[in-house]
């Protein structure tokens, strides 16, 4: 589907309130600011030319890790909206930097894939009520995005509310309130996707997860986070971003991109832990690139990180850690039986111990495994003599959900055989 050209203002004016302070750059073809002593015209885009392009549109192009963004939404919400939708009366989804809700290349906006994969759903018919929160804060793309929304089938299920322009920083409380309609217990997920980095300090976030059954799935710049966390002043900017000053051990460590930006993801993870929130990751990469940019989900449910692995699997069958557009077909991990995975490592770590199923499919969901990776590792651990069901003694399946494993080390095997 592609917007007929008056419905695409290629030039408006952006809705700029006071001198810009902050220098610009372009993340997902959205607007990074950075803080002063940053080069103007940084990012994806690559000059300034492009950048004050994109600053005056009301829709732009897509890019590849666009779609691949996207598809991590759809997966992720399809199960999120299986689990949630069937269970309670109500739920919500907030975008709070909807955009115009469609590319000039007829992509769809992320309001939009929010809506479709909610009324194409195969479990449609027995979801209960479901609201779309969209906030953007220029009018021209509100406009945009009423008309894009307008398109869709209506659904009595569906109570989609747009919001008046208006900035993520200025209305979150008032969002949350909305969202969750004088319950606290209503779940909430909010997808924080924001144009520029002083949009979403790590205190907003946090306020996004007050109430036990929000969820938040962010975007972290870390592709620019590498570029200038050591430029001078710039660490003031960091430490409001990542909400403390833990970020700091990203920048000691190996100054090599892709080791760097999946520690800052790790990093800014840490944030979340520290508040008991469980959280995970995924990088969303350009070709065979290191991440773009990482997307960041915390949740205080560990029923989250169930939905979640399985959609980084889908999309990355090697390591489930990212993916790019033209490498969502890869191998998987475990077609390679020379490669120890980080499960299998964590599991070596029980050795000596006898552990609950419920314990170990926790600790594989926490590293964004599933049950079936997790069967798979037992399996290996127990062809090598490290891993052994006690429990029960008699089974169908090697590993049933409720059986007791007893864990043992390599030394023990050894000992054994001598």
């Amino acid at each position: 589907m592609h917007l007929s050209s008056p419905a695409i203002k290629a030039l408006r004016p952006a809705d700029r309130r006071g001198p810009e302070r902050w220098p610009t750059g372009v993340v997902d073809n959205k607007f990074w600011r950075g803080d002063s002593g940053c080069p103007t015209g940084v990012g994806s885009g690559g000059t300034v030319g492009r950048v004050d392009d994109l600053q005056e549109l009301t829709v732009w192009k897509s890019d590849p890790h666009t779609q691949v963004k996207h598809l991590v939404y759809r997966h992720y919400l399809q199960c999120w909206m299986a689990k949630i939708l069937q269970v309670f009366s109500e739920a919500t989804i907030v975008d709070c930097f909807a955009g115009p809700g469609i590319y000039t290349d007829g992509l769809a906006g992320s309001p939009v894939v929010v809506a479709r994969t909610f009324l194409e759903h195969s479990a449609h018919d027995r979801f209960k009520r479901l609201n779309l929160i969209c906030l953007e804060e220029r009018a021209d793309r509100v406009e945009e995005l009423r008309r894009q929304l307008a398109k869709l089938p209506s659904s009595p299920k569906l109570n989609i509310q747009v919001q008046e322009p208006g900035r993520f920083a200025e209305q979150q409380q008032r969002l949350s309130a909305l969202a969750h309609h004088g319950r606290s217990d209503t779940p909430v997920l909010w997808l924080v996707d924001p144009f520029a980095l002083k949009s979403a300090p790590f205190s907003l976030i946090r306020q996004c997860l007050t109430s036990p059954r929000d969820e938040v799935l962010f975007t972290l710049f870390t592709n620019e986070l590498h570029r200038f966390c050591e430029r001078e002043n710039f660490d003031k900017t960091m430490t409001t971003y990542f909400g403390g000053d833990h970020w700091q051990a990203a920048v000691s460590g190996d100054r090599r991109a892709a080791l760097r930006k999946d520690a800052f993801a790790r990093a800014y993870q840490d944030g979340f832990r520290q508040h008991e929130l469980f959280t995970s990751s995924f990088g969303v990469k350009i070709s065979n690139q290191s991440a773009r940019y990482h997307l960041i989900l915390a949740t205080h449910s560990e029923a989250g990180l169930k939905c979640w692995a399985p959609m980084a699997w889908k999309l990355d069958g090697y390591s489930g850690q990212g993916a790019s557009a033209d490498s969502l077909d890869a191998p998987t991990l475990f077609a390679e039986e020379a490669v120890e995975s980080r499960l299998d490592t964590a599991l070596k770590g029980y050795a000596g111990t006898e552990q609950r199923w419920e314990t170990l499919s926790s600790r594989a969901a926490q590293l964004n495994y599933m049950d079936k990776h997790l069967r798979l590792s037992l399996t290996k651990l127990a062809s090598q003599g490290l891993a052994f069901r006690v429990e029960p003694v008699r089974a169908r399946s090697d590993w049933p959900e409720g059986c007791t494993v007893r864990f043992y080390a390599p030394e023990d095997v050894a000992d054994e055989a001598s």
